[in-house]
């Protein structure tokens, strides 16, 4: 069994997703970021880097990797992925292809919305229309310079995505590991990028069709609901 000591994530829920997709047999344990679980000493020795998801393996295929926890994204993407066989393309430009974005995705997208996300919640008068979490963390301060920063980087991001799935249904022509990092991503802040930046968003057509092609696959929809804010 997958023991995933999580919390509810765009992060995390690449995670859910993929435990889903792969049929896997887990365990959700919550780390509650609201008060703080994920800087304890029980929560440190999962990841020193204080930070959720991490996963443990009960019942790996290699016994060497009892009792060692695996954190961060991508590393746990690819874990999930060779444990379980699934969702990296075999072939060897696809594979590769496949975690070049999953990278680009742990470096560069997840990074720049998150960010984003930071300090356009300031914006917010109403907290009620955030979640918990982002309303704790969130930038003390209005600072448009850090808005116009972050939203011009991530609209530069997606058009570099909606050019990668230009003639593709998935980034790395199969559906793989770099769909599952993207998306939670990307479909949590569509609405809102659509608002504030019509004209570019109107360009973004191969996202578009990408997020209907995911949303409309179970394992997503129950990953996505698994970790939905306030479920915890």
């Amino acid at each position: 069994m997958i023991k995933l000591y999580t919390w509810c994530t765009q992060n995390a829920r690449k995670i859910s997703i993929m435990l889903e997709e792969c049929g896997a047999d887990y365990e959700l344990i919550p780390v509650n970021l609201i008060k703080d679980e994920q800087k304890s000493a029980e929560f440190l020795k999962l990841n020193p880097n204080g930070k959720i998801p991490a996963l443990l393996d009960t019942a790996p295929i290699d016994p060497e990797m009892l009792d060692t926890p695996v954190f961060e994204t991508g590393s746990m993407l690819l874990y999930l992925a060779e444990r379980y066989n699934c969702f990296l393309p075999k072939q060897a430009n696809r594979r590769t292809t496949a975690i070049n974005w999953l990278f680009w995705q742990c470096s560069g997208l997840g990074p720049t919305l998150g960010n984003f996300s930071h300090f356009a919640s300031a914006m917010v008068e109403d907290k009620t229309k955030l979640n918990e979490y982002l309303v704790k963390t969130r930038s003390p301060q209005k600072e448009m310079y850090s808005i116009q920063r972050f939203s011009q980087e991530a609209l530069r991001l997606f058009s570099v995505l909606n050019t990668q799935l230009e003639g593709r249904d998935y980034i790395a022509e199969e559906i793989s590991i770099a769909d599952f990092a993207a998306y939670p991503w990307i479909e949590t802040v569509w609405s809102n990028f659509k608002m504030i930046a019509p004209a570019p968003m109107s360009k973004m057509n191969n996202i578009e069709a990408w997020l209907e092609r995911m949303n409309a696959r179970e394992g997503v929809k129950v990953g996505m609901e698994k970790l939905a804010y306030g479920k915890w």
